[in-house]
């Protein structure tokens, strides 16, 4: 009888040992790898950013200037925004991404849009130059 009871407790504490220490392992590890994913998706977007910088320093040269400076401000204030951006958990890290590929994809949009504009009045001046000729 004594036999069968230390038996079971036995088994209990080898149960509740090997449950406990996995439930630990897999939370750090877990822990860590939501990190790296979310440093690795921060340096995307640092490249994505500098990448908007130099389109924008190539629109410097048109005479909408206000514009320019707006699209600029808007680059400049997403990237203060990941900087200052610090994930406590994975489902703050998937908001913060969703929302910020969104402010992103609309600054890439803005960028388009105005060298299509100016590409098109660049071709109108030009055809209004060669009909004065």
């Amino acid at each position: 009888m004594f036999k069968n009871i230390l038996y079971k407790v036995v088994v209990v504490i080898v149960i509740a040992v090997t449950v406990l220490s996995s439930c630990g392992t897999s939370k750090r590890k877990q822990t860590a790898k939501s990190g790296a994913w979310s440093r690795d998706y921060r340096v995307e977007y640092n490249q994505r950013l500098s990448h908007n910088d130099r389109r924008i320093n190539d629109l410097k040269i048109s005479n909408h200037r206000d514009r320019v400076s707006a699209i600029e401000a808007r680059n400049y204030n997403l990237k203060r925004k990941l900087d200052s951006f610090k994930a406590n958990s994975r489902n703050e890290w998937e908001y913060f991404r969703r929302e910020f590929n969104r402010d992103l994809k609309s600054i890439d949009k803005s960028i388009r849009d105005f060298n299509k504009e100016n590409k098109k009045s660049k071709n109108s001046k030009n055809r209004q130059n060669s009909r004065r000729r």
